[in-house]
């Protein structure tokens, strides 16, 4: 099981980086997306996930990411990705959800982007 301690996270200004690694399949999906829930209910609304070390993305991998934006919608928050791998980009592309999200090639082009805000 996948806690929140677990999840590696880095708190920079008012963004909480989440490090994402591995397979994001169906055994790993619902465990980070119940700690990614976890962050948004402590407080956190501002979030940038980094997955540069994610080597594959299934559908339920995919609904991390869509149900934390839901959520951090109704907070006035942010959810932005940086360093997708290309196979990761890719799933995001066939499925039609790269203009849904905030993609950023690197963590610091991220960060810039929700000071701008």
């Amino acid at each position: 099981l996948v806690t929140m301690e677990e999840l590696l996270t880095k708190q920079v200004d008012d963004v909480l980086i989440v490090y994402l690694s591995g397979r994001l399949d169906v055994h790993l999906s619902l465990e980070i997306e119940q700690a990614v829930n976890e962050l948004i209910d402590k407080g956190h609304i501002n979030l940038l996930f980094d997955l540069e070390k994610v080597v594959y993305l299934s559908s339920s991998g995919l609904r991390i990411f869509i149900a934390a934006m839901r959520k951090l919608k109704e907070l006035n928050g942010q959810l932005k990705l940086a360093n997708l791998t290309s196979s990761v980009k890719k799933i995001f592309k066939v499925v039609e959800l790269i203009d849904l999200f905030d993609i950023y090639d690197s963590v610091d082009e991220a960060m810039a982007s929700f000071k701008k805000q």
